[in-house]
């Protein structure tokens, strides 16, 4: 869901505010890289540059 806030928010994050935006989340699997990696993504399948 902060993903998508993000996202509708601000279409091109760059890497500062994929890591600003996600901050609060604590993952106890360790995936943060391929969380940031499916956010950019999917802000390039939705049009953004990141």
């Amino acid at each position: 869901m902060t993903a998508t806030a993000l996202l509708t928010a601000n279409a091109a994050p760059d890497e500062a505010a994929i890591q600003d935006a996600m901050s609060g989340h604590l993952c106890r699997c360790g995936t943060y890289g391929r969380v940031k990696l499916a956010i950019q993504s999917a802000a390039k399948n939705l049009g953004g540059r990141a």
